[in-house]
């Protein structure tokens, strides 16, 4: 006889995996809401943290922290789930998990944020998370310039920001090319 199959053991396994993959979904679409309303408001509100598009400011900074607290639950949940697999010995799900785009792109969902972060405290702007800041400035707020000036450091971080999301927009065409070749 073959060895014995412990048939609850293997419920609870799939049940897991089954509730693990309708997070990671779910996860998944708020994330790509997000990018899109985040997206829209750099593009189009008129982001001016001091001016007339201080409401755009707080949706933008508001949404971005909600964005990275989202990837990092996913990849909290990425590294349960790993585990779980090679816990079960079970090497070949693992394979289409760590991919290099997949990397790039929560790697850009971390950076993104953070480089937010340095730019508006640069500006003198706490980031706000629904109109409470929820971020202090990333260092003494006195050192804040008073006044929205265009130092050489917020040009210079204004473009990491943009050049991030820039990375993250051909990571984003990149992931939407290889699901459409895998579905066909």
């Amino acid at each position: 006889m073959g060895p014995a199959v412990n048939l609850h053991q293997i419920y609870r396994d799939s049940a897991f995996e089954m509730q693990t993959y309708q997070l990671s979904r779910l996860l998944h679409w708020l994330s790509v809401g997000l990018v899109l309303v985040v997206s829209l408001t750099a593009l189009f509100g008129g982001i001016d943290p001091h001016g007339s598009g201080n409401a755009a400011f707080l949706w933008h900074s508001s949404l971005g922290i909600v964005l990275y607290l989202l990837t990092m639950a996913r990849a909290l949940l990425w590294v349960v789930y790993r585990q779980a697999l090679r816990s079960q010995g079970d090497a070949g799900a693992l394979g289409h998990i760590p991919t290099p785009l997949r990397l790039a792109f929560y790697g850009l969902l971390i950076a993104l944020p953070a480089s937010g972060w340095f730019l508006a405290s640069e500006q003198g702007m706490n980031s706000p998370l629904l109109g409470m800041p929820a971020l202090p400035q990333w260092y003494h707020e006195g050192a804040a310039p008073a006044a929205h000036t265009d130092t050489s450091t917020i040009v210079m971080l204004h473009g990491v920001h943009t050049g991030l999301a820039a990375a993250l927009f051909l990571v984003i065409v990149g992931h939407l090319v290889y699901g459409v070749r895998q579905w066909r």
